[in-house]
């Protein structure tokens, strides 16, 4: 067959199929993009930009991932976690100082809280009336892991209520006024599980009924290594298994990884 006729034929096919070939070149092209970047490879790219660059660059690097066909769960649900938790590794072993830490901190709580509202509208959630109150307890450095936490449990559709840098006073108004399922403790830090202690017992001597206290945060981690025994009454990272184990309704479909 000639070049000529090779020509034809492609006309006639485009003339008699047309919405064939362009749904081939949509597959074809949405093919290339997403094959484009893997996890890890996101995952080190966008460390390196928290680390180092403006808000501005980690903006468009975000809004690339999208484009490559990233879901914004798995950005703010995966990505910043992780990267959360590495700067906090560093800071550790010396790598990074403390100050870059808050700088890089702060930049993922406000990527967080730009994007939570897309985040939320996405998964379509379904309110409950599971209310349920998320203290970052006075003296702890690391305050995203409460935030994170606070978003998730908007994505299953409870009304949780985050407080962090409170008064005595501030924290009786808020058991005091509001009947809360749980009340969660998020810290990363072991040196905060005497703290931690005390504002558990402060929490029981306010509220005359009993409300299940949790604990979250890296602190779940590393807390053993203390040798100290925690007084709240869950410890876990998975607030899916504990609002299961303390059977509380929420939107089980809300929040899938994609």
């Amino acid at each position: 067959m000639n070049s000529t006729e090779e020509l034809k034929n492609l006309n006639n096919i485009s003339i008699v199929n047309p919405l064939v070939l362009e749904t081939l070149e949509k597959l074809i092209e949405k093919n290339k993009t997403t094959s484009a970047i893997n996890f890890e490879s996101d995952l080190d790219k966008l460390f390196t930009f928290i680390k180092s660059k403006s808000l501005k660059s980690n903006e468009k690097l975000i809004k690339k991932f999208l484009d490559y066909g990233r879901s914004i769960e798995l950005i703010l649900d995966s990505y910043f976690p992780i990267i959360a938790k590495r700067l906090g590794d560093q800071w550790v072993s010396d790598e990074i100082t403390f100050s870059e830490v808050t700088i890089a901190l702060g930049k993922i709580q406000f990527l967080n809280s730009k994007m939570e509202h897309q985040y939320l509208a996405n998964l379509k959630v379904k309110s409950s009336n599971t209310k349920i109150l998320m203290l970052i307890p006075t003296g702890e450095h690391h305050t995203y892991g409460g935030i994170a936490a606070t978003r998730k449990l908007r994505g299953f559709g409870t009304k949780p209520f985050l407080t962090l840098d409170y008064k005595n006073e501030e924290l009786e108004d808020l058991l005091y006024n509001e009947h809360y399922e749980f009340i969660g403790i998020s810290s990363a830090n072991n040196f905060m599980v005497d703290d931690i202690n005390k504002l558990t017992i402060q929490i029981g001597n306010i509220i005359e009924k009993k409300v299940p206290v949790v604990l979250g945060g890296n602190l779940v981690n590393t807390y053993k290594k203390t040798n100290e025994k925690l007084k709240v009454d869950l410890v876990s990272q998975n607030i899916e298994q504990v609002l299961i184990e303390l059977n509380l309704k929420y939107n089980k479909n809300s929040l899938k990884i994609i």
